[in-house]
């Protein structure tokens, strides 16, 4: 963890919030705006779902449950991001349909923000597949992407037999699973 992330876990637990609201504005609300702005929301949505996003950090922080191996602007900027989603995916869910046209221009944001949630979990899912060893990558690859059987990724991997396969496929399934656990803003994601 930074210094200054340190300092700024440390003065919300003093009370001093106008340093930690200080820098927060200063350092997060830029990158939370900008998403924010790119995906369909305004500048006034972006300050609300800043301040959202601030209130459950500082909670999280009171309550001593803020893990503090992640940093500050990227907890932030995750919460602010999930808070997002929802937001309009709730939006979506609730909207009244007068007309056709209506209809279709709502449908049309709706399938904006399935895109949006589909290349949320694609990103997130190769950073996550990145930190695997090349040879789970391309076990998991073979079995996921390309359907191949066991007997297959033996043959291609150049295993002794497709037991060694079996065992390297969950071994490395099983790894995949454990960094997404680790991972609370992908978790969420993935739920949707």
């Amino acid at each position: 963890m930074a210094q200054k992330d340190k300092e700024i876990l440390e003065s919300i637990r003093k009370g001093d919030n106008n340093k930690a609201l200080s820098y927060l504005y200063d350092e997060s609300l830029v990158k939370v705006r900008k998403y924010i702005l790119k995906n369909s929301g305004s500048k006034d949505d972006a300050n609300d779902i800043f301040q959202d996003a601030v209130i459950i950090f500082f909670n999280q922080v009171r309550a001593q449950k803020f893990n503090e191996t992640y940093s500050i602007d990227s907890f932030i900027y995750s919460v602010a991001r999930n808070l997002w989603i929802d937001k309009v995916r709730r939006q979506k869910k609730f909207a009244s349909y007068e007309s056709p046209e209506q209809f279709a221009s709502i449908s049309g944001d709706f399938d904006h923000l399935e895109d949006l949630i589909s290349r949320e979990k694609t990103l997130a899912m190769k950073n996550v597949f990145s930190k695997l060893d090349e040879k789970c990558q391309q076990v998991l690859n073979y079995v996921i992407n390309e359907k191949c059987s066991m007997k297959e990724v033996k043959e291609k991997m150049g295993y002794s037999s497709e037991n060694v396969a079996k065992t390297t496929h969950y071994r490395c399934k099983q790894y995949l699973k454990e960094l997404v656990k680790s991972n609370p803003s992908l978790v969420t994601l993935l739920r949707f």
